[in-house]
C-alpha cells in the first residue's frame, strides 16, 4: 500500500514538473531574430515563457554566477555585482566533511586567509 501511494505521488509530482518546464521554451527554439536573441546578456540562458489564455509572452533570462568574484542579475542579467568577503579569522569550525579530510580533498576550505561568508549587502558589517 506504501509503495503504491509513493508511486503514485512521484507520478503526480512529475506531471506537475513537466507541465510547468513547458511553459517555458529556449528563445532558440521559437525564433532565428537576432534583437530577440541578444536579449539575454552575458552568456545567460533566455526563455520565452507562454501565459495562459493570454496574446503576450515574457522572456525570462536566467543569470550566470561566477563563484569566484562576480555574478550578474537584472532583467537582462547586465548588472555585474561584486562578490564581497568579510574574512572570519580563529574559525574552529571546520568547512569540510569527513569523507573530504579522508581524501585530503578541498582542503583550501580550513584555510583562513581563504575562507569568508559572502554579505548580502554591498558592505559586510
Amino acid at each position: 500500500m506504501l509503495k503504491k501511494t509513493l508511486f503514485f505521488l512521484s507520478c503526480v509530482m512529475l506531471s506537475e514538473l513537466n507541465c510547468v518546464s513547458s511553459s517555458y521554451k529556449e528563445c532558440s527554439s521559437v525564433t532565428n531574430d537576432e534583437e530577440i536573441l541578444s536579449y539575454c546578456k552575458n552568456e545567460s540562458d533566455c526563455y520565452f515563457k507562454n501565459v495562459d489564455g493570454s496574446d503576450h509572452s515574457t522572456i525570462t533570462c536566467v543569470c550566470r554566477k561566477y563563484m569566484e568574484d562576480y555574478f550578474f542579475a537584472g532583467p537582462d542579467c547586465s548588472i555585474k555585482i561584486s562578490y564581497h568577503y568579510q574574512t572570519m579569522k580563529n574559525n574552529e569550525v571546520m568547512n569540510t566533511s569527513w569523507i573530504e579530510d579522508l581524501f585530503n580533498i578541498n582542503s583550501w576550505k580550513n584555510e583562513e586567509n581563504r575562507v569568508g561568508k559572502i554579505c548580502i549587502n554591498p558592505r559586510c558589517r
